[in-house]
């Protein structure tokens, strides 16, 4: 009697054993995978954006026509990321929601025409990557958004975006833009009206496309989207919105 209690005993040991063990591969397997995928993207990203391309980003900022973010009224910079980016200033340098949503556009219509690309990775591709829509492209910009966002700030990833965009008709940057739209020198620190920061905010999804100079309606329609997130995101009140909308200088 007394060996089969102990018997019994053993076989619950035993039994609590396993499943403590199962427990623990479900925990430990992810932790593993996890791991394993973080050293994957650090060394990547640190293997693609590397001395020449920190380098390169570097040299911006001593272009005589690059504008800093503390030259600039807050509303510059707010608009292109209220429409560009809204959750700029919250992911890593990939938007997860918006990455996702893409992708189900991309594979309704066996396309790449949805993006989803971050400031980050606009400044990234427009940089070092060529144009081309491939998924190779596509995972080496995302890896080295990553590292950038490891390697700057955000203020300064923003205002390296900004001095780098392209405007349209050969312009790049917000000194080329706001010489060109709006015959103002930046760098001789001529400030931009909310109004003027909307239409240029307008500009990166399709510069042609939406340039004022060539369709002023369809910049005009794209003005307001910009104003009405601008607005939405708490970075402008409802009377500066109709305020920017009735002072438009190209009109």
């Amino acid at each position: 009697m007394h060996t089969h209690s102990i018997q019994l005993k053993e076989t619950r040991t035993s039994r609590l054993s396993r499943k403590s063990s199962h427990k623990w591969k479900w925990v430990l397997i992810p932790s593993l995978f996890l791991m394993a995928a973080y050293l994957f993207v650090a060394i990547a990203g640190g293997i693609l954006v590397g001395d020449e391309q920190i380098g390169q980003l570097d040299a911006l900022k001593k272009e005589e026509s690059y504008v800093p973010l503390t030259q600039l009224p807050d509303y510059v910079p707010q608009a292109f990321v209220s429409i560009e980016d809204h959750r700029f200033n919250h992911h890593i340098g990939i938007d997860p929601i918006s990455l996702s949503r893409s992708l189900l556009v991309d594979l309704k219509t066996q396309s790449f025409a949805q993006g989803g690309s971050t400031i980050t990775m606009q400044l990234v591709k427009n940089q070092f990557l060529t144009q081309d829509k491939s998924l190779g492209r596509k995972a080496k910009e995302m890896l080295m958004a990553l590292q950038i966002e490891r390697d700057y700030t955000k203020d300064e990833i923003l205002e390296m975006y900004l001095n780098t965009i392209y405007f349209g008709h050969g312009t790049y940057g917000l000194t080329e833009a706001a010489q060109l739209y709006f015959d103002k020198n930046l760098t001789a620190e001529d400030s931009l009206t909310l109004k003027e920061a909307a239409i240029l905010a307008s500009l990166p999804k399709a510069p042609e496309v939406y340039s004022p100079l060539k369709n002023p309606d369809l910049n005009r329609d794209r003005q307001a989207i910009v104003l009405e997130k601008m607005e939405e995101f708490g970075h402008i009140t409802e009377e500066e919105h109709k305020l920017a909308t009735g002072l438009s200088k190209m009109e």
